[in-house]
This record gives structure tokens, sequence and C-alpha cells, in this order.
């Protein structure tokens, strides 16, 4: 087949959770079918990876979008977004320029089915009539928006994301029913937006791991050191890394005086470089190209978000190196995990301390569930096993 793929980024370097599904899945694609990739940077520095998509596409455009956050281009965004009745997520990215390269593509490419790489491209959608076209949902994103209001202190702010909500809520039950399949990451996110939407054209297709880079290397674990992976920069993290050292960390340093953690990932919160800085037990590592060799030296892996949706990368990959992770409810989320057994899970501040420093003080049992984690990770995770699901969907898609 020939495929447009559509993403909102250049999944190069699959660093993270997002680039790591959406690149998994390009790969897997390119197997077997022709690509077409139109996607979208932030940066000027994230065009230079586009040799690196070219590996396994036919042709790559990649357009320039705001950047999110406060500087005049994304806020002029967002004011006009005020008397719009999309979401801002959407009409970011529904430019002049992408928009007349995805019809020139559809038209003289022969195009037969259409990857669109989240719900924030779901505008193209009207451009694509005659196309079958699957929606990958990485989160459900009025859920996600939902969440992230709950814990919200600024009112400004708080207003403003309950508008986009509502956006999002109404958005989501008018174009997902237009899809020939919404592919989403997990159960929970699929009851959530079957009954949203009242339509059943979602299929769970969960994220996956590489599991032959993903591995458990048994290098010297240092003894009370724990370890968070995730850039910070976005609010899920931060807040993730914030209420970790606020709530979790004293009850945990008070158990055990000797226990070190290191954060890897860029845009640190400045609570965390307060802590830091006074702190020799918080160690600030910034962006790491290669976090396996951290993250196994670590006793434990620590999970603690509290807003998102979908499923956490991050979480699948320490699995998969055979890490006992402590996590809430929402980190572990769409994971067929058993707490107690592959993983431990803990939403308030206290108990999630517990468990930290339960698996610290039992090194064996830490060790046990570790494995076991392996396992889960190797029997239902792996991307080799995901693929046949993709290949089959897909195709079907098609006929």
């Amino acid at each position: 087949m020939n495929i447009l793929f559509l993403s909102t980024e250049n999944p190069y370097p699959p660093d993270g959770g997002h680039h790591l599904r959406t690149f998994n899945v390009l790969k897997i694609l390119a197997n077997r079918h022709k690509i077409y990739f139109v996607g979208f940077a932030q940066d000027e520095g994230e065009l230079k990876y586009i040799p690196e998509i070219r590996k396994f596409c036919e042709t790559v455009d990649i357009y320039k979008v705001s950047k999110t956050g406060y500087n005049k281009n994304f806020i002029m965004l967002a004011c006009n977004n005020v008397f719009s009745k999309h979401p801002l997520i959407t009409q970011r990215y529904f430019i002049k320029e992408a928009r007349e390269r995805v019809e020139q593509i559809s038209v003289h490419h022969s195009i037969d089915l259409v990857h669109m790489d989240m719900l924030a491209l779901g505008l193209y959608r009207g451009m694509l009539k005659n196309i079958p076209v699957i929606l990958t949902n990485h989160n459900a994103e009025s859920l996600r928006f939902y969440r992230w209001i709950a814990i919200e202190k600024n009112p400004f702010a708080k207003g403003f994301l309950f508008y986009q909500y509502l956006k999002l809520k109404q958005f989501e039950k008018r174009i997902c029913p237009s899809f020939n399949v919404c592919i989403v990451v997990s159960d929970y996110d699929k009851t959530y937006l079957r009954n949203l939407c009242g339509i059943d054209n979602f299929v769970v297709i969960p994220n996956g791991v590489d599991v032959g880079y993903f591995k458990p290397e048994y290098a010297d674990v240092r003894k009370n050191r724990l370890v968070w992976v995730g850039g910070m920069a976005n609010p899920y993290n931060s807040d993730a890394v914030d209420f970790f050292l606020q709530r979790i960390w004293p009850a945990i340093q008070h158990e055990v005086p000797e226990a070190t953690i290191d954060f890897v990932g860029w845009g640190p919160t400045q609570i965390l470089r307060n802590k830091a800085s006074g702190d020799e037990n918080v160690k600030v590592l910034g962006f790491v190209s290669d976090i396996r060799p951290i993250v196994q030296r670590a006793s434990v892996f620590v999970a603690p978000i509290r807003i998102g949706s979908g499923t956490k990368i991050k979480v699948l990959n320490a699995m998969a190196q055979a890490k006992p992770v402590v996590a809430t409810t929402i980190a572990a989320e769409g994971i067929d995990v058993i707490s107690g057994e592959n993983i431990l899970i803990a939403d308030d501040p206290e108990e999630f301390a517990r468990k930290v420093v339960f698996l610290l003080n039992h090194e064996e049992i830490a060790k046990e569930m570790g494995e076991k984690a392996r396992e889960l990770i190797e029997k239902k995770y792996s991307w080799d096993i995901i693929a046949e699901n993709i290949y089959r969907i897909y195709e079907n898609s098609n006929q």
C-alpha cells in the first residue's frame, strides 16, 4: 500500500514516549508499505534529523509550527483560538503549506490509506473523505486535560484549560466516528472514548518496547539508588517531579537517609534545581542519549505521575530492564500489571514512600519483582508481537 503518514512531530531521535511509539509504528509499516511522511517541528534543530526519517519513507516533508509556551507566536495563536470552535491543539497544526502538501500527495501518489498520528491532526480528516484513515490516539486528550485541570493552581490557567477541555471533548465526540479505525493504547482510554462518542470503532494497540534494546544487563546495582526518567518541560512530568520532591522524598529520606535519586531528562523544574543545590543526594543529570546504564544501576524506578492518559512508555522500558517500579495508578494505567507481583502501585504520597522504602530494604524481593516485570513485557509488550496486530488492522482497513 501507499500510506500517507501524518505526524505532529519528527519522531527521531526516539528519545521519549511519543517519539518511541511513532517511530516504531513508522518502521513497522515501512517494512511492508511505501510511506509518504508529513510532519511538524517546533524547533529548527529538529529538521537536521530528516535524513533519519527518509531511510523509511518515499518522501519526507516537515513544517514549522509555533513552539508551545510563553512566546509571542504561541500566545497570539492561543488568543485567536478563543474565537474558534476548534481546540487549540488542532488549529496549531492545520497550516496552509501542510494542507497543500497533503492534497498534493493524496492526488499524485495514489494513497491507499492515511495514518493520522494523534487527535491534534484531526482537522485534516475533512480533506481525506475518499481515503481510509486510521487515527492513533496516544492519549484520550480531553481526559488528559480534565486531569490536568484538577491539579492546576493558577486560576487563569485553570479557566483556559477548562475551556480547551470542553472544546476537546466536543471535537473528540464529533471527529472520532469519522475515522475507519481509532487506535487507542489502553482499554481505559477505549472505554472512555467509546462512552463519549457513542460508537465502537476503537481498537487497542498498546505501547510497546524494543525488548532487544531495553533488556536487563545485570550491571552492579547501586544500593538505595532511585531513578526518574522523563523530560520535565511538559506539565505532566513537571508535576510528577515536584510532587515527588515535596510529598514523597522527605519520607524516604527519613527512613533511608543514604538514599539517592537521579533525575534524567531535559528541562528540570525550579523546585528540582533548588532541591539539588542543597541536597547532594538529589542528582540532576539532564538529557542523556542512552538512559539504559543509569536505569540499570538504580535499585528502584519511580513514576509518581498524577495527570495524563494513555500508557507510559518510560514505565514499560524500565520493566523491560527488569527494574522494580513504584508507580501511581495513572502511571501504570493501561499496562496489564498486578500490584505486589510485577509492580507496586500507590497514589497516596506516604504509601508511595513506604513502598519505595520496602523495596530498598528487601533487595531480593525487588529483584524478583523486576524479573516478573520483564516476563510481562516479553509476553505482551514487545514491538515484534504488536507488529502483527498493526499489519492486520491496517491491511483490513484498505479492503
